[in-house]
């Protein structure tokens, strides 16, 4: 791995997707696996004048033996001792990076309905800091860092250390580490991002039709229609959050209520270690109410009746398959990398300018509410998807997996 560009990475997080403030604390959930990047994090961070790089060490191997092991209220549980934690650099203003890397082996004989529990107290780990720092200005972001288990789920073929070196350099081709000046390839994305959002947010578009061989699928936005994407924004178009990295897509939301058809997954859905592959979901008036998998249906199950809202879609998200990671025609076993080489759909928690909602507000604007959002791949180069105007009129969004000229920046 080269260590040039394992700085460049770090410092695209620091500077671009965290924008860190001198004096601020940089808060860091990471596992033991990816300390070598930790490091070149902290480094970076205290170049531009960090108060502290504090990490919360994580392990899977740990996790996989308190899930086998226990079968008590506390899996998937924050401990008292993590609630303060989380408390406590948020309400500091502490910026935060959590560091994810996937292994399908170390959970795979952890029961679905552990997985599940597991799931939610991430989940609610995440939500618990972005509630806690709204107000202090604190970036926050998710990245991936490889790992000897997650090069050998992506290059099964490959030795240990030739797949690891692989999946380094894909991951920074992902990161636009690999372009020129990362920095400003990313400064780039950003402004093309926002004209893009623009240009949907004009058209007010009442309706959109999927369609492919697998996919033939009606959607229609909330009527307060808000396309999202490429960055959190501020009043200062300079300062922004990147919230995930990588990012490719633009996203809104969906009516809770007005979804209908079918539509198929067209990538593996990476599920806590739980693979669900091949599976389709028919909608009526917003609700899932029939569903197949040919790999993992008893997880899509379990997410399916996870609570009331679980069965109803929470997000749409458009990705052409010119981005960066599309063009590696790679899959990563990851939602992080695979949502952004691919058109997704999320089920659960509406996204999108919901934000300090209570449920009855977010239900009278058609929002979904729910404890789960996932996202799972939509998108092939055979995809289609057509927008209809207000007066009724139906032009292309999508053609052939690719935006259609009026969209393309």
């Amino acid at each position: 791995m080269d260590k040039k560009k394992l700085h460049q990475y770090a410092e695209v997080v620091v500077k671009k997707a965290l924008q860190l403030k001198k004096n601020q604390i940089l808060y860091v959930e990471a596992l033991l696996e990816t300390s070598e990047f930790v490091y070149a994090l902290a480094e970076e961070a205290y170049k531009v004048g960090a108060a502290e790089v504090a990490v919360n060490w994580k392990s899977n191997r740990l996790e996989q033996i308190k899930l086998l092991s226990c079968d008590g209220p506390q899996i998937g549980k924050l401990s008292e001792l993590d609630y303060a934690t989380i408390d406590y650099y948020a309400q500091k203003g502490a910026a935060f990076v959590r560091i994810e890397s996937p292994d399908l082996d170390i959970f795979k004989d952890v029961p679905t309905e552990k997985i599940q529990r597991k799931a939610l107290g991430d989940r609610e780990s995440r939500n618990r800091y972005r509630e806690k720092s709204q107000g202090t200005g604190a970036g926050s972001t998710i990245i991936c860092v490889p790992t000897a288990p997650w090069a050998k789920v992506v290059f099964p073929n490959l030795p240990e250390a030739e797949a690891l070196e692989k999946l380094w350099e894909y991951v920074f081709t992902c990161v636009r580490v690999n372009e020129p000046d990362p920095l400003k390839a990313w400064d780039d994305f950003v402004a093309n991002t926002r004209k893009r959002r623009s240009l949907l947010n004009a058209k007010k578009y009442v309706t959109f039709h999927y369609k492919s061989p697998v996919t033939d699928l009606y959607m229609s936005p909330i009527d307060e229609q808000f396309w999202c994407g490429g960055c959190n924004d501020t009043d200062d178009p300079e300062v922004y959050c990147i919230p995930n990295v990588p990012t490719e897509e633009v996203f809104t939301c969906p009516h809770k209520y007005k979804v209908n058809g079918y539509v198929t997954s067209t990538m593996p859905l990476n599920y806590r270690g739980r693979i669900i592959n091949d599976f389709r979901l028919t909608l009526k008036d917003g609700k899932v109410v029939d569903y197949s998998a040919k790999e993992g249906e008893d997880v899509l199950k379990t997410i399916l009746e996870t609570d009331n809202g679980s069965c109803y879609f929470g997000e749409m998200a458009l990705i052409d398959t010119s981005s960066p990671i599309s063009r590696l025609h790679t899959t990563f076993y990851t939602t992080l990398y695979d949502e952004n080489s691919s058109c997704h759909i999320a089920l659960g928690l509406g996204l999108g300018g919901s934000e300090g909602m209570t449920p009855e507000e977010r239900e009278a604007k058609g929002i979904n509410t729910s404890a789960l959002h996932v996202d799972f791949m939509v998108g092939s180069p055979d995809l289609n998807i057509q927008g209809q105007l207000p007066d009724g009129t139906w032009e292309d969004v999508f053609i052939n997996g690719s935006w259609a000229p009026a969209f393309q920046i």
